[in-house]
């Protein structure tokens, strides 16, 4: 077996002068320290070797390195710099993913070096023919100059190339040809409690103490006992990992006697387990359908299930529920109760009925904000939401036009 390359060898002495052979990429260059034995040489060997442990890319590479060679890099500085405190990567890196497939298959091929505006421009309308909304190609088409900007930092790429993609602005509302979203608006409680007897009692847990507290489906999916300060009579939840962490910011959570009670019921025996768990349910659910079986079970049934139960199942229940399977859950309700609501319909003999419309979690959030804000004012719904300025609560919690409305009876 041959020996491995180092990835930075010793200096060497070429006709009078140090010499070091740099290898980056599969690529090998010289460099020259100076001369043999000196202390320009020395000092020259201890700076490049320096950049080398910390993961610098050698200077003068720009012109050498595509797209897809920066692409590469950046994951991998992704995957260390976007991670939680207990070192689980965070979404970013997915959405890094996503926003680079586009841009492989038009440009992986060319020298980063020559990615400029048009480029950038042209990408911009791969995303409007795949489809993708314009705020979200928006926050991708920055990702794109993020990444950039970092290759500038790391020596990759001149610095000329970051300032001529950061001309590129923004789509503008109503000026582009890109799916315009709609805002994410509060639902009707009516509409929630329409879907609840069509999920899991686990599920319609998580959705009446998201309603009650005003947290983020994922903080309602991994919340633990462990987390819960329970000294009081109003519970404090502190979520080891939110929105704004990664700014130094902390959150705190008021939990009431009516979301303590639904978790109660739930509570896991290990205080570090979670309190709403994929595996616990399924267990759950099997033991009561198991004692609700009408027919006996008979011997050479037994071993018939046994014969095909697999020991090591390839999809198996999670510990926490994931923000994806909480919203197909509650998707799949909602499909269900229009589907019973149209039976009933036809059985009555009408040809229309009202149908729940899809809703997500995440507008359980938006319905709590609105909700302490007719009650209490903008300040009590900024309080419950946790947010740092008035501004954005209002984008959560919708103003109240039942009190507009009202005023301008009396006054208007």
């Amino acid at each position: 077996m041959s020996r491995p390359r180092k990835s930075f060898p010793t200096p060497r002495n070429h006709k009078g002068a140090a010499v070091v052979d740099v290898y980056q990429d599969g690529r090998r260059r010289t460099v020259t320290l100076g001369p043999w034995n000196s202390e320009q040489s020395a000092k020259e060997f201890a700076r490049l070797l320096a950049e080398s442990q910390a993961g610098a890319a050698p200077a003068k590479l720009g012109s050498l390195v595509t797209v897809n060679e920066i692409l590469l890099a950046f994951l991998d500085h992704a995957e260390m710099h976007y991670r939680r405190k207990d070192k689980t990567l965070t979404n970013e890196v997915s959405q890094f993913k996503q926003t680079f497939r586009p841009l492989r298959e038009l440009y992986g091929h060319i020298p980063a070096s020559e990615f400029g505006p048009l480029a950038l421009r042209v990408l911009r309308e791969r995303m409007i023919d795949l489809g993708w909304a314009r705020s979200l190609i928006n926050q991708r088409v920055g990702r794109v100059k993020n990444v950039f900007k970092w290759a500038v930092s790391q020596q990759l790429v001149p610095v000329s190339v970051f300032q001529a993609l950061a001309t590129v602005a923004g789509l503008q509302p109503g000026r582009t040809k890109a799916r315009e979203t709609e805002p994410i608006l509060p639902i009707a409680e009516e509409h929630v409690l329409a879907t609840l007897p069509y999920v899991q009692p686990t599920v319609r847990a998580m959705i009446l103490v998201e309603l009650l507290t005003g947290v983020r489906p994922e903080e309602v999916c991994s919340l633990r006992p462990c987390d819960l300060d329970t000294s009081g009579c109003v519970w404090v939840y502190r979520p080891p990992q939110h929105k704004t962490r990664h700014r130094g910011k902390t959150k705190e959570v008021a939990i009431g006697p009516k979301a303590q009670a639904l978790l109660s019921e739930f509570a896991p025996h290990d205080p570090n387990d979670y309190y709403f768990s994929p595996r616990r349910a399924v267990e759950q659910f099997h033991a009561l359908r198991a004692a609700n079986r009408k027919t006996p079970k008979y011997p050479s049934h037994v071993c018939r299930n046994a014969s095909k139960r697999k020991n090591v199942p390839q999809r198996r229940p999670g510990a926490k529920y994931l923000v994806t399977s909480y919203e197909h859950a509650v998707a799949r309700a909602v499909k269900r109760a229009n589907r019973e609501r149209k039976k009933a319909a036809e059985a009555t003999g009408l040809s229309t009925f009202e149908p729940v419309p899809h809703w997500h979690p995440n507008q359980l959030r938006h319905s709590r904000g609105t909700q302490v804000r007719e009650k209490f004012g903008l300040e009590a719904a900024q309080v419950i939401l946790g947010h740092e300025r008035a501004d954005v609560t209002q984008i959560y919690a919708e103003k109240n036009l039942a009190l507009a409305k009202d005023i301008a009876a009396k006054t208007g």
